[in-house]
């Protein structure tokens, strides 16, 4: 009966996130096999060509991904059975990938720019600053609440702490935490 429910529930949620990413399709995005999306996702419809997602990857609810109309070359790839939680953030004005197998919880932001600031700039109208590539290995966990600055590389395997702001790399197998992050222990 279990496995009867379950396999309901995997055909519910195929049949809905068909319909959630007609519109992105239409405009571009070529996701691949097994793509389950949450309801609220807001896409950058103009630009949508340029994030790559692999097979069997699931995407929380109220998520938001922004590529600058005006940069062409800006891309975000996730690699396949990545799992991304609830109220997640993905903005490049570059090049942002996550791995395969990785586990994103829910409220991570991914950003590898900034806004222009400055004595008498308006970072409203200021424009984004050059972006430095963030790049999240292979079988990562990145706990709740987690900011990923630019220029961020993370090897594979590593453990990113609850509410941590990550401002530089760290090598496979890094157990970090903190504001700004460091290094725990490796395993």
């Amino acid at each position: 009966m279990v496995h009867f429910l379950r396999s309901i529930l995997g055909l519910w949620s195929g049949f809905v996130s068909f319909f959630r990413l007609l519109l992105p399709r239409l405009l571009g995005l070529r996701p691949g096999c097994g793509l389950r999306v949450g309801g609220g996702i807001e896409w950058p419809l103009g630009n949508v060509g340029s994030i790559q997602i692999g097979d069997r990857v699931c995407l929380g609810k109220r998520g938001w991904f922004y590529l600058p109309l005006n940069n062409r070359t800006a891309k975000i790839k996730i690699g396949s059975g990545t799992s991304v939680g609830n109220d997640f953030v993905i903005t490049s004005n570059g090049c942002i990938e996550i791995g395969v197998d990785c586990l994103i919880s829910y409220r991570v932001t991914l950003m590898d720019h900034s806004h222009v600031t400055g004595p008498g700039v308006a970072p409203v109208t200021s424009g984004l600053t050059e972006s430095g590539p963030i790049s999240i290995g292979t079988k990562c966990f990145i706990g709740c609440n987690v900011v990923i600055m630019p220029g961020v590389k993370l090897g594979e395997n590593c453990v990113v702490g609850a509410s941590s702001v990550v401002t530089k790399s760290f090598d496979a197998g890094s157990v970090i935490a903190g504001a700004p992050a460091k290094l725990l222990r490796k395993i």
